[in-house]
């Protein structure tokens, strides 16, 4: 089976203009000689801070992460860029309901966006709350300015293919593919509910559709033999196997169908 992966969506936690603090003007007493003072800007040194622990996070150092997440915490506690970071710190080490409670602040923060709704959804389905998790995915969609209903609507159907309801996650997968046609997730998804049903000329349609848009490999050349086994179709069978065998002669799914014959 080939699985399709939960897709996050990117957060920006700091751009470069945020690098620079507030300037007001003043005058020197007695003089009309301008005096340039950079006020302190909590917000941007709070995702300064929160993607300076996102650094020392992927370097493997959490003490380091854990002090300037706190530093983020401390400048700025209700945005989304920090809490969403200290989610995904708590999340990496473990502490998953700590995360969930940052997650809850990061989509209940004053700039809360799609793409922090989305990777909270995303967090819900690997913890196996699809109840919720759908309604946080379709919270993020209907927000206006969202730009990524496709990505959501994968997830959507990937947690409602994991919770056992096939129905639903093939509603969802092809809302995904209304959004952009050529995603490769979506596509390999329908093709292996279709076959989970039985229902072969279906997924045979769905594989060639697939094809179009990714190259073949062992996995989905292996997925055509058991379609055309479905369909009872030992010419197909044997046309995909003689690809399997010949494009990918070293593959474990090569050496199965070796055995198979």
């Amino acid at each position: 089976m080939i699985q399709g992966l939960l897709r996050l969506t990117p957060l920006l936690i700091l751009s470069s203009s945020l690098l620079t603090g507030c300037v007001s003007e003043r005058v020197y007493t007695g003089t009309d000689i301008p005096v340039a003072e950079k006020t302190f800007d909590n917000v941007s040194a709070a995702k300064q801070r929160a993607q300076l622990g996102l650094s020392y996070l992927e370097r493997g150092n959490s003490a380091q992460a854990k002090f300037n997440l706190n530093k983020a915490i401390e400048f700025a506690p209700n945005i989304e860029a920090v809490n969403v970071s200290m989610a995904y710190y708590y999340q990496s080490v473990g502490e998953l309901d700590i995360a969930e409670t940052y997650y809850r602040k990061s989509i209940n923060s004053i700039d809360a966006t799609g793409d922090g709704m989305n990777n909270f959804g995303v967090f819900l389905c690997q913890q196996k709350k699809y109840v919720e998790s759908e309604k946080v995915f379709l919270k993020a969609i209907k927000l206006p300015q969202y730009t990524r209903a496709a990505s959501s609507y994968e997830n959507l159907g990937i947690c409602s293919r994991k919770a056992g309801n096939l129905e639903k996650a093939q509603t969802y997968f092809a809302m995904a593919l209304k959004y952009d046609p050529r995603r490769q997730v979506s596509l390999i998804e329908l093709t292996e509910i279709d076959v989970d049903i039985g229902d072969y000329l279906k997924a045979r349609a769905q594989l060639v559709r697939y094809h179009r848009v990714v190259a073949e490999s062992a996995e989905s050349l292996t997925l055509g033999i058991t379609i055309e086994r479905g369909l009872d179709d030992p010419d197909a069978v044997r046309k995909f196997g003689i690809l399997l065998l010949a494009k990918f002669p070293a593959s474990v799914e090569a050496k199965q169908y070796r055995a198979s014959m």
